[in-house]
């Protein structure tokens, strides 16, 4: 379905700080595009999967001095903030959409779970918008700044990783009507052959 592009997609944007989001980002966008031929919610997330490309490929051409970003200046926060509501938004519309088709299929644990994952990554990225804005005032030596820091960092990994589980287990676990739909109509075909076989065995 593309929750598998999408497991190997989250685990490289977690680690996003090593530029592995050049690489991640897309791979995400693949697994989103995949899904909207179930939902079509999750092509908005595709969409913004290949805009955060984007930020990454800046970053990390950055980073070989092929360009030069001022991360001090204006322009840069700005480009940063949005790229943290990019990430919130897709968070957003993925989680809800997983949430519908786990319903469809009748997984009220999954559909649960999903809410419950999208509550501890949006307080995530409010965070991270509080840190922006501690660091961009010059704060980062209060201790208030440094609490906010440090939790940010550990959420990070924390939420990361618990999305990444989550994925994986709509990977192994999860049905959609659709494919049910398909099993039936599987079912019902291998059902019709033996009723042919035994009705010929009847004749013989």
């Amino acid at each position: 379905m593309g929750f598998g592009l999408c497991v190997l997609g989250y685990l490289l944007i977690i680690f996003d700080s090593f530029y592995a989001g050049v690489i991640g980002w897309p791979l995400l966008a693949w697994g989103f595009f995949k899904l909207g031929k179930v939902r079509k919610s999750f092509f908005a997330s595709c969409a913004l999967c290949a805009v955060c490309t984007l930020y990454s490929v800046c970053e990390l051409l950055d980073l070989a001095k092929i360009i030069t970003l001022d991360k001090t200046g204006g322009l840069y926060f700005a480009l940063h903030l949005a790229y943290i509501l990019l990430g919130a938004c897709i968070h957003l519309i993925y989680l809800l959409s997983v949430r519908d088709i786990a319903l469809e299929g009748g997984d009220m644990k999954i559909a649960m779970n999903a809410l419950a994952w999208l509550a501890f990554t949006e307080f995530y990225y409010a965070l991270c918008i509080v840190s922006a804005y501690l660091v961009k005032g010059g704060a980062t030596g209060s201790e208030f700044a440094q609490v906010v820091g440090n939790v940010t960092i550990v959420m990070k990994y924390l939420i990361g990783f618990t999305n990444l589980w989550f994925l994986y287990g709509c990977y192994t676990k999860i049905t959609t009507a659709s494919q049910m739909e398909k099993d039936e109509a599987i079912m019902r075909k291998i059902a019709e052959k033996e009723e042919q076989k035994r009705r010929k065995r009847e004749k013989e």
